[in-house]
């Protein structure tokens, strides 16, 4: 091999480097002194004594288990009742999720009932269209809320260029599942890398369990092909010039999937949904929005597609550990790695390992032909 392909190499092998060291090291460590350089001072207030009407949207399927729970969480909310409206969607379960939900009717809770089972995003739709609330909340059947979720959640909107505040999800595991410990930590370090979005009022896509946003900037899911919801809805709100925030004070908690196997589903699947309407999500790169630019490229593409780094980075690495020996060390230390999370012999390189080879699987996934709708639901630790 000829000196000239061996110095593009060592090009490539230190730049592939630098990627994966920026997206886990680097860019999580450095962004609270950025958040804190360019922290978004409020914009023009309005409407300050005033509370929104507010509409709380679910869309559930197969909820049994969970649902009769989350309604009595829902009638617990300290907020106007006569400012607030929810709307459960149930969408063509098997179960008795919406014979749970119609014994509630006379307490405010609204059943939107679909023939048959088309998708989550296709209900959302359907729901948007019914509400009446000047805000729409998002949240999960099995996402209990604190009681004061809505004032915290609505507070932000008194900005006129907020269009998306996210609450806090708090994760916690107890399956006992191999994958629910690594999820619920890596969810930790997620919300303070939102938190500190946040701060700039730019946070990088919302939190599906627990989302509010203004109603007249909701965008039709696609419903060809999986999408995440969250994601697309509140990157859309950033596309259409308004502002993102994140509210560490409105909370809620999630128990994470029951076996490991359905968290590495649900990983799949989200990767396949990212992958799948990647081209829509590419304006945020836009150079010209440098700050969001930066944010969408450190946050989420180099995460995206980290399983490509790491495969490039390992076959440009073996050429070089033939010619030079310090190569040698770091084709070791990837080849540690990628054992210890085979092998199950650290934990979090099994967690990091297997969550990379779902999210490929997921890209290979957005290549083909996707039957449109339905839910794969996974059974949760709280049931």
């Amino acid at each position: 091999m000829n000196e000239q392909v061996l110095f593009y190499l060592q090009i490539a092998f230190w730049i592939l480097l630098f990627l994966v060291v920026h997206c886990y090291v680097l860019f999580p460590i450095t962004l609270p002194f950025v958040s804190e350089i360019f922290k978004r001072k409020g914009g023009k207030v309005v409407n300050g004594e005033n509370l929104p009407t507010v509409s709380i949207l679910i869309s559930a399927y197969n909820e049994e288990a969970v649902i009769e729970r989350k309604i009595q969480n829902l009638l617990e909310l300290d907020y106007p009742k006569e400012k607030l409206e929810i709307l459960i969607g149930d969408d063509g379960s098997a179960d008795k999720t919406a014979e749970i939900v119609e014994r509630y009717k006379d307490q405010g809770i609204t059943l939107i009932k679909a023939p048959q089972n088309a998708g989550k995003a296709a209900m959302l739709n359907r729901l948007q269209k019914q509400a009446n609330g000047e805000i729409l909340l998002f949240c999960d059947a099995n996402t209990m809320l604190f009681p004061n979720v809505i004032r915290k959640l609505t507070v932000p909107f008194r900005d006129k260029k907020i269009g998306c505040a996210c609450g806090h999800l708090i994760l916690t595991d107890k399956s006992g599942a191999e994958l629910g410990w690594g999820e619920s930590a890596y969810w930790d370090l997620e919300s303070e890398i939102k938190k500190f979005e946040g701060m700039m009022d730019l946070l990088i896509g919302g939190n599906g369990a627990l989302y509010a946003i203004r109603k007249e900037l909701y965008t039709d899911l696609p419903t060809k092909k999986s999408v995440m919801d969250d994601f697309f809805v509140t990157t859309k709100i950033l596309q259409k010039g308004y502002y993102c925030t994140f509210i560490s004070s409105a909370i809620g908690t999630e128990q994470t999937s029951k076996e490991t196997t359905g968290e590495y589903r649900r990983k799949v699947r989200i990767g396949r949904a990212n992958f799948n309407y990647l081209l829509s999500y590419i304006p945020l790169l836009n150079p010209l929005r440098p700050l969001r630019c930066y944010l969408f490229f450190s946050h989420k593409i180099l995460r995206w597609f980290s399983p490509h780094i790491f495969i490039l980075l390992f076959l440009v690495n073996v050429p070089l550990a033939w010619f030079y020996g310090p190569y040698r060390i770091s084709l070791g230390i990837l080849f540690f790695l990628w054992l210890a999370g085979i092998f199950k012999i650290v934990p979090g390189a099994y967690y990091f390992t297997t969550m990379n080879t779902a999210i490929l699987k997921g890209f290979f996934l957005s290549f083909c032909k996707e039957k449109s709708g339905g839910w794969a639901r996974e059974a949760r630790s709280d049931e």
